[in-house]
């Protein structure tokens, strides 16, 4: 008896000092790879026929930590940034270069990813080289692909560039009808509780154009979803949100707006992941 006694007695004693000890910390992955990309926007390939363009600087990991990052782009001479440039609502400090704080978010394939899209302007023809590159708060194993520079050529010489969209118009003269073109989802496959954007590209003559008078709408079923509409040199944006209750619906909406003279509605619906 008194045997057990004392075995049950040292039992309790473990019992309690367990109980004193902290709880282990969740596990976190040991690193987080980061892959940072350049390229046009809207765009395919590495040509461009028209000096005003927007280029997305993006960043993707596959670790699934949302982590803050630091990103730098610097633009090469005969390039400058546009109306939609880096600015202190994006996080963004400097032009040259410019160096932006933002958190990665999840994205479209499941990942965690986050990037910029800005206006840029080359001052004549010829070939030029972008330059990103991201500083992790967590760990990297590979810090080979924090690094990305994108090459690409002007073709067509435009003296003094010609700006990205000053007083609505942009390039393509005056007398050249705008069309726009469909509309592109970002991301492409939009979450419940997440921020999806629906832009529109508007152009006259192959330039860019700065729309007016943006409308947005959008509906989940029965209920109205309010967005917010953002002019850019060359596209028409309406944001949304979607709460997360949303999930396995669909996004209905138009992005609606004027460029020089006309009026244009696209439309779209996406499934909510």
């Amino acid at each position: 008896m008194l045997r057990l006694a004392l075995l049950l007695q040292s039992a309790l004693v473990i019992v309690a000092l367990a109980a004193m000890l902290p709880a282990a910390a969740p596990a976190r992955p040991a690193s987080d790879d980061l892959s940072m990309s350049v390229h046009f926007s809207d765009l395919v390939g590495t040509q461009t026929n028209s000096p005003n363009f927007r280029i997305d600087v993006e960043i993707e990991s596959g670790s699934g930590v949302e982590q803050s990052i630091t990103i730098r782009v610097g633009l090469p001479d005969g390039l400058r940034w546009g109306t939609d440039a880096p600015d202190p609502g994006e996080g963004c400090t400097g032009t040259a270069p410019a160096i932006c704080a933002t958190k990665m978010q999840p994205n479209e394939v499941g990942t965690i990813g986050g990037g910029y899209r800005w206006d840029v302007v080359a001052d004549r023809a010829g070939v030029y080289e972008i330059t990103a590159s991201v500083e992790p708060t967590e760990p990297d194993p590979d810090l080979s692909n924090n690094t990305d520079t994108f090459r690409f050529e002007v073709v067509q010489p435009t003296s003094g560039g010609g700006g990205t969209g000053g007083g609505g118009s942009g390039g393509g003269g005056s007398g050249v009808a705008a069309t726009a073109g469909a509309v592109k989802l970002i991301p492409a496959k939009p979450k419940a509780g997440s921020l999806v954007s629906a832009s529109v590209r508007v152009t006259a003559g192959g330039a860019p154009v700065r729309p007016t008078g943006i409308a947005c709408a959008g509906t989940i079923g029965t209920a109205k979803l309010k967005g917010t509409g953002k002019p850019a040199s060359g596209s028409a944006t309406c944001s949304y949100r979607a709460p997360k209750s949303a999930k396995g619906k669909t996004l209905r909406g138009s992005v609606s707006f004027r460029a020089r003279g006309t009026k244009f509605t696209r439309k779209f619906s996406a499934r909510l992941g």
